[in-house]
């Protein structure tokens, strides 16, 4: 069953990233022209992750003291679906956005406001998405230090995102995004 699962589990990441890869590709020979594009953000975000990766294994092995065991079958499983609902509510949302979808912060000509699909509930479920996939995925690190380390850097470039993201949204589409703002959480319905 461990096997099943662990290939399962590497099979999602696979999938996830192709899919990602597949939905960028797309965006950039569908998209519209931009008026306003922010980069910085596109490179913290993945230097962030990819810092929390990249510490994740060393510390695992450096605090063996503080790690405990995912190999129960219950718990994998657990983490699979979680996993699964995760990367779907990330491309739920990307497909809902469309055209307005890219890697980058950005304005496009005609930008409006998506508050359909997964954002009638919050305003940013994509990040919401990749935050409890990652975050889901990181309890796989079997370290309390090594996963906390991930999350840590998740949120940070998660949170930085989210703050270049609605402070340009806010600015260029004005009381049509204030008013939605009003209205819908950033990441969790009900709470933030």
């Amino acid at each position: 069953m461990h096997h099943v699962i662990n290939t399962a589990l590497t099979l999602t990441i696979w999938f996830w990233a192709a899919a990602e890869i597949l939905l960028q590709i797309r965006q950039r020979t569908r998209s519209a022209r931009t008026e306003r594009t922010e980069w910085l953000s596109l490179l913290i975000f993945p230097v962030l992750l990819g810092g929390g990766i990249a510490l994740a294994a060393p510390l695992r092995h450096a605090l063996p003291g503080l790690s405990y065991s995912t190999n129960a079958p219950p718990l994998e499983v657990t983490v699979l679906l979680v996993a699964w609902a995760a990367v779907g509510l990330r491309l739920w949302a990307i497909v809902t956005l469309g055209r307005f979808f890219r890697g980058t912060v950005h304005i496009q000509h005609g930008h409006r406001v998506v508050s359909s699909g997964p954002y009638r509930w919050v305003r940013h479920p994509a990040y919401t998405g990749i935050l409890v996939a990652g975050l889901d995925l990181a309890l796989l690190t079997d370290n309390v230090v090594s996963a906390l380390v991930f999350t840590a850097c998740a949120l940070i470039a998660v949170g930085y995102r989210i703050h270049v993201e609605e402070r340009m949204l806010l600015d260029a589409l004005g009381e049509e995004y204030g008013s939605y703002a009003a209205r819908t959480r950033r990441l969790i319905p009900g709470i933030w």
